[in-house]
């Protein structure tokens, strides 16, 4: 794995060339040390770290979590705060920003570095589970794309018809809407709920058909 960088947002100074010494022995690069959250949001812009050790408690108006806030949604990086504040109304407001962690002052050398590990490893598989899944996802609408007109006109030669009808598919219905304004469309829709009504009122099952803007839809079950 590569050099792993870590900010460090803390407004005592001794305290964050303490954290800084740790850091580095520890084979992390630490990328700035700065003291408010105006200062953090502009060192994120410019050195990317891959994680950020966030004291709660800053200098200037905006606190570590008003930070971590903005800087979770702009730029999506792990955070870990470090706090000597355990209140309720505290961690309320952390947790709400999703932390990767949240340590005690003062901690020790061992805790902060199995931390930082657990955070890194945790966003990694996070990062890796979204990947899948925005694979997943293209590769299912590109099927479905690819195999649209396909499954619509199964649909349509199943019931005996055939026309220009918009359907939609889940996993126990099936949608089918056709526009007021096209005459064939129009003729389709009502073609198709005719043929399917003798089926539904043998099995008791409900047909909808309602109007949708200027399309006629219809919903009903597989069957």
């Amino acid at each position: 794995m590569s050099e792993v960088k870590i900010l460090i947002v803390e407004d005592e100074r001794i305290l964050a060339l303490g954290l800084k010494k740790k850091l580095e022995k520890l084979g992390f690069k630490v990328t700035d040390a700065v003291s408010t959250g105006e200062d953090a949001i502009n060192s994120v812009k410019t050195d990317k770290p891959d994680l950020i050790l966030m004291d709660i408690v800053l200098k200037g108006e905006m606190d570590g979590i008003e930070a971590a806030k903005l800087i979770i949604n702009l730029h999506n990086i792990p955070i870990i705060y470090l706090t000597a504040y355990a209140d309720d109304k505290t961690i309320e407001r952390a947790v709400k920003t999703y932390p990767y962690g949240y340590l005690m002052k003062p901690y020790q050398e061992r805790e902060l570095k199995a931390n930082i590990d657990m955070a890194l490893h945790k966003f990694q598989r996070e990062k890796e589970i979204f990947m899948d899944f925005e694979d997943i996802y293209v590769d299912v609408t590109n099927f479905i794309d690819q195999k649209d007109e396909n499954i619509n006109q199964t649909i349509l030669n199943d019931y005996g018809v055939a026309g220009p009808l918009d359907i939609d598919i889940s996993r126990e219905k099936i949608y089918v809407s056709a526009e007021r304004s096209n005459k064939d469309s129009y003729e389709v829709f009502y073609k198709l709920l005719h043929r399917l009504m003798p089926r539904f009122i043998a099995s008791n099952s409900k047909i909808l058909v309602y109007s949708k803007g200027d399309n006629l839809c219809l919903e009903f079950p597989k069957i």
